[in-house]
């Protein structure tokens, strides 16, 4: 099973083939529980600095994982580790061999009368170019002032992409290049206008 680090090591590989050029890398580990979490941030390449079209790609790893890549799988329940500890999605997939990449896509919501025609704008576009069954959820952070004013704070679309580990390398490069033309797509259509 591959290791934590072999796994952003490969994503960021994947995202430089696809021409994408990462920025705001971050690794989390919370003492306590040993839980790890990776994320980074792209954008079309040449847009300007603080563009609000921009995608973040993310995953958490957890301590049975670790554990699994460290000990293997056999071996991991010998050191401590038992099969209830194991998360949901590991035991559909194999008792740990699987991660989820969670993908957002953020873009410019002015105001929260626009939403509908954004998201129905935001799918179609992601759905045009994507060929698979993943179909995007659309979220608006928002909140209302004592005189009902609507801020929209933020805005994405987002969907997981399930990731097997029990291989030598991943193959990212497909995605991260599926990634660069949602980007490209959303910067191109025409739809968003960016206060930057």
């Amino acid at each position: 099973m591959l290791t934590y680090e072999e796994v952003w090591d490969d994503l960021l590989s994947a995202l430089d083939e696809a021409g994408l050029e990462p920025f705001d890398v971050q690794n989390f580990i919370e003492t306590g529980t040993c839980l790890r979490e990776f994320r980074c941030f792209c954008q079309v390449p040449g847009a300007s600095t603080g563009s609000e079209i921009k995608t973040e790609i993310a995953f958490v790893w957890d301590a049975v994982m670790t554990a699994h890549s460290v000990y293997g799988l056999e071996a991991a329940p010998q050191r401590g580790f038992s099969r209830s500890m194991t998360p949901d999605f590991a035991r559909r997939d194999g008792f740990g061999n699987a991660l989820e990449l969670e993908i957002k896509y953020y873009f410019p919501a002015k105001n929260f009368e626009s939403a509908g025609f954004l998201t129905r704008t935001v799918q179609n576009i992601i759905m045009t170019i994507v060929d698979h069954q993943n179909f995007p959820e659309v979220n608006f952070e928002i909140s209302v002032a004592p005189d009902h004013v609507v801020t929209v704070h933020r805005a994405c679309a987002f969907y997981r992409w399930p990731v097997p580990l029990d291989t030598e390398r991943l193959k990212l490069t497909p995605l991260c290049k599926e990634i660069a033309r949602v980007l490209q797509a959303l910067h191109h259509s025409g739809h968003f206008e960016e206060s930057v």
